[in-house]
């Protein structure tokens, strides 16, 4: 068998491999039935243009030809109404190349009788649902040529009519519809023998079960005696113990009674002091309870005085920090005020500087003067234009010394006043700084107070955290017992569900073979009932049901194993 063949084998869910309807006629002999069920065909008759919707059998086979020397597709169209409707075609591989060229096919001659067996199906799907896209179109002559008649698959979208295939196929004549309806009889002989022989097979073992139940019911009327007679003296023995019961009942009874009257009197005496202890443990709790309460309050207050302390913290902290941009603001105002105050210092004592070397120049000018003047007055006599001279430049000398000793004087007077901004300046800058490391103390303080109000506050923030989990767990827990609750009360109903089935099945099981048996007139053909071991197979998680049947009373017993 090649590849193909087997491809083929496999093809559809729909191809039947043994039984009757696989048998074929001589032309499809060693061939495979793919497709062979009713499909809804719209019916077009080409001369009088009229068309009707009927449900037709459609048959598509794979095989060889006469010659057994190429593969075909066989497609054979009947109405089981009209023994005479019958269109067929046989497609082989060069026909089908020159089909797939012509419309355009796109699979390959194996696949192809599977696309058409899917086709089909949309098209019965689609009939179905009322508004069918799929339509397989059977358009059939008047003519007797060997073409006459087509069949094709529409699908009709919103914007046009798609021919997804359209297959030439021969109205069958005479001939080919006999040789049809013999292969067709040639299936329905061949159901039939397959029919006698399982009914052979079926009468031979109706009358070997007949053998069985005439033999079981024999066993059945000799068990039934044998139950009577030890019912009856089981019977007899329960009525001797019943009474010596009632004996050791009446004894155990006064005995009893006498136990639990003193067991009573000591049981009062101690719930009576139980109940004191408890009234003692209960006020005890109630003040305890009291004392929690109050506790939980003070919590409360401690709480809410914190938060409003944290909060009070937390806008000085935004003051403070708002006078501390001021701070250093004025700070670093003071710092280019205090370097500029030393730059003119710098500059004033340059000028000073300046000053005073002007000053020695002019005490040596002048001491220069006064040694000319000396020897001026020695050369008096004989130098007098040269003491006039002298004279007019010594006066003159004097009147420039007066005015440097005005300048040197105004240069003091700043230079003093200069001092004394310096020195004002460096005790504000002082003060300030001094103000300025009072505040950083205060701030630090005030953080480190921050700090220890963010830490409890973070404390207690874990501690409400801790307490939600523990509660989503509780919760959790609780959900999961509720649906184990759930749970077992839904099997708790089914198990109830199904042993009162199963006790109704049995009451009727037994009350019609007590009914068949206690009739004169027995019917051999009558089966007993029987209950299938799965019929009491009832398993439910963690647990499993173990059923008893009763023959005396015809009930249905269940226990948890």
């Amino acid at each position: 068998m090649t590849g193909a063949d087997k491809a083929f084998e496999t093809l559809s869910p729909n191809v039947v491999v043994d039984g009757p309807s696989s048998r074929l006629t001589s032309n499809d002999e060693n061939a495979t039935i793919l497709f062979h069920e009713f499909v809804p065909v719209c019916v077009r008759e080409r001369a009088n243009s009229s068309e009707h919707v009927e449900n037709l059998k459609i048959r598509i086979a794979f095989g060889f030809n006469k010659q057994k020397q190429n593969k075909v597709l066989r497609i054979q169209v009947t109405n089981d109404s009209d023994p005479f409707f019958f269109h067929h075609t046989e497609v082989s591989e060069e026909d089908y190349k020159s089909i797939k060229v012509e419309q355009s096919i796109l699979v390959e001659f194996l696949q192809f009788p599977h696309k058409l067996i899917e086709l089909l199906g949309e098209c019965t799907k689609s009939y179905h649902d009322g508004k069918p896209p799929f339509l397989a179109v059977l358009r059939v002559g008047s003519g007797g040529s060997s073409l006459d008649s087509s069949l094709g698959v529409i699908e009709t979208n919103q914007f046009k009519r798609l021919s997804h295939i359209s297959l030439n196929l021969k109205h069958g004549d005479s001939a080919a519809v006999k040789e049809y309806l013999a292969g067709r009889l040639l299936d329905v002989q061949a159901e039939r023998d397959s029919w006698l022989q399982a009914h052979g097979a079926v009468t031979s073992e109706l009358i070997s079960v007949r053998g069985d139940l005439e033999s079981t019911r024999a066993d059945l009327f000799a068990e039934r005696d044998a139950c009577g007679r030890r019912d009856n003296h089981t019977q007899a023995r329960l009525d001797e113990l019943a009474a010596r019961l009632k004996l050791a009942a009446v004894e155990e009874l006064t005995n009893t009674k006498t136990r639990l009257e003193g067991e009573f009197s000591a049981a009062e005496a101690g719930m009576r002091s139980a109940i004191e202890a408890l009234t003692c443990r209960n006020k005890e709790l109630e003040s305890r309870a009291g004392d929690l309460i109050q506790t939980k309050y003070k919590l409360d207050s401690n709480l809410s005085e914190i938060t409003s302390r944290l909060n009070t913290t937390d806008a000085e902290l935004k003051a403070a920090k708002a006078e501390l941009e001021n701070l250093r603001a004025d700070k670093n105002y003071l710092e280019k005020e205090l370097q500029a105050h030393e730059t003119r210092n710098a500059r004033d004592g340059s000028r000073v500087e300046w000053l005073e070397t002007q000053l020695k120049d002019r005490d040596e000018l002048i001491n220069v003067l006064k040694g000319k003047l000396d020897g001026n007055i020695s050369h008096n006599l004989s130098m007098e234009h040269a003491l006039d001279d002298a004279r007019v430049a010594v006066t003159r000398a004097e009147d420039r010394l007066s005015a440097s000793a005005c300048e040197i004087r105004k240069g003091n007077h700043i230079i003093e006043r200069l001092q004394a901004e310096l020195r004002s300046a460096k005790a504000k800058a002082k003060l300030k700084s001094t103000v300025i490391s009072q505040q950083e103390i205060v701030l630090n303080e005030r953080q480190g107070a921050l700090d220890n109000h963010a830490r409890k506050h973070d404390e207690l923030t874990h501690e409400l955290e801790i307490a939600n989990r523990e509660m989503q767990v509780l919760r959790a827990q609780v959900k999961s017992q509720n649906k184990k609750l759930e749970e077992s009360q839904a099997l708790l109903v089914s198990n109830q569900q199904m042993i009162q089935w199963l006790n109704s099945q049995v009451n009727e099981a037994h009350l019609t073979q007590l009914g068949n048996i206690s009739r004169q007139n027995y019917n051999p053909s009558l089966r007993l009932p029987t209950i299938k071991p799965s019929d009491f197979n009832v398993v439910r998680p963690g647990k499993s049901e173990a059923l008893t049947f009763n023959s005396k009373r015809g009930s249905v017993a269940s226990g948890a194993i």
